[in-house]
């Protein structure tokens, strides 16, 4: 059967998307890859009314506002500890979609080099009611992308099936999923990192056949902000201070700051800890390890800082295995 005129026409302009792209992408040592994507909806702006919810629902005094100009939403705040507080959020009104035809969703957002490295939530609401805090309410989800101080414009990519809830208090449900058939609003939190935060969002979209998910900041200035073990110990210090007894509530902050550290690691100059950082990637692929796991990128950032003989495996360092072992480690 022939190719339609439009499944034509699509082809001709993925060819010259490409080809724009690699005429202008940069080059040099591990630059990234195309970015392709098989679809997307562009599910904010517009941006539905969001509203902020703090602590102070609970005592806390952490602080945040919405801020909408220009079709972008910026966010931005301050946490604070004080009389148990910890948190931020800011949540959109009802917007129900259809997201089963997509895999994940895909931040694009701006921020400032005024402040710290931060892991921010992105939650997710499902149609079905769970009961909590408040009486019924809809179930939420949450999968976490990191902010680093940059003027750039930033992609992060989290893919739905490492979405992860509650049990609508204080204890996480490690079994249950989200359902993009069932999603019913979107959410920002920051939670248990101390201090300011500001992140300007441009666009939310869901997508699916990315490609490329390895965060852009990686090949710039990300990995400069902090030491791979000052992410290891923010990361650390996010699981423990939203643990009430049964588990972190919100693991996937701590498993992106994780992520985010191991690549630094395979990108670093330090040619030893780059090939230990790709060999321990390489070795949990091949035992199916779950790289959104925290005990599983605990366990490989501290084989990168132990004092036990290192592997003398041959590795494949080449910008291509890194690319490869890395977008597997950011979900794609």
């Amino acid at each position: 059967m022939a190719p339609s005129s439009s499944s034509s026409t699509r082809c001709r302009s993925l060819l010259l998307i490409t080809l724009l792209v690699s005429l202008f992408s940069p080059v040099g040592k591990d630059a990234p890859v195309v970015l392709a994507l098989d679809g997307s909806e562009v599910l904010a702006p517009p941006w539905r009314n969001w509203r902020v919810v703090n602590d102070n629902v609970m005592g806390g005094v952490s602080t945040s506002a919405v801020k909408i100009s220009n079709d972008q939403l910026n966010f931005k705040g301050n946490i604070s500890f004080d009389n148990n507080g910890g948190f931020a959020s800011a949540r959109m009104d009802d917007d129900a979609r259809d997201l089963s035809d997509y895999q994940g969703l895909l931040v694009h957002y701006t921020t400032t080099q005024a402040v710290d490295v931060k892991a921010i939530n992105m939650q997710v609401y499902e149609r079905f009611p769970q009961i909590g805090f408040g009486g019924f309410r809809p179930r939420s989800f949450s999968a976490a992308f990191v902010v680093v101080p940059t003027t750039e414009l930033q992609t992060f990519y989290m893919p739905f099936d490492r979405f992860r809830g509650t049990n609508g208090f204080t204890r996480p449900d490690a079994t249950s999923r989200f359902t993009p058939s069932q999603m019913l609003r979107m959410g920002l939190q920051v939670s248990f990192q101390l201090g300011e935060f500001d992140v300007t969002l441009q666009k939310i979209e869901a997508v699916s056949g990315i490609q490329d998910c390895i965060p852009p900041s990686i090949y710039a200035t990300g990995c400069d902000d902090m030491t791979i073990a000052e992410y290891t110990t923010l990361a650390k210090d996010v699981l423990k201070k939203s643990n009430y007894g049964a588990g972190s509530l919100y693991p996937n902050a701590g498993a992106a700051l994780m992520q985010y550290a191991l690549a630094c690691a395979v990108m670093s100059d330090d040619n030893n800890t780059s090939t230990q950082a790709l060999t321990q990637l390489e070795e949990a692929q091949r035992a199916n390890g779950d790289l959104n796991d925290n005990s599983v990128l605990e366990s490989m950032l501290n084989s990168l800082t132990s004092d036990s003989p290192k592997a003398t495996t041959e590795i494949d360092s080449s910008p291509a295995a890194k690319t490869k072992l890395l977008s597997k480690l950011f979900g794609c």
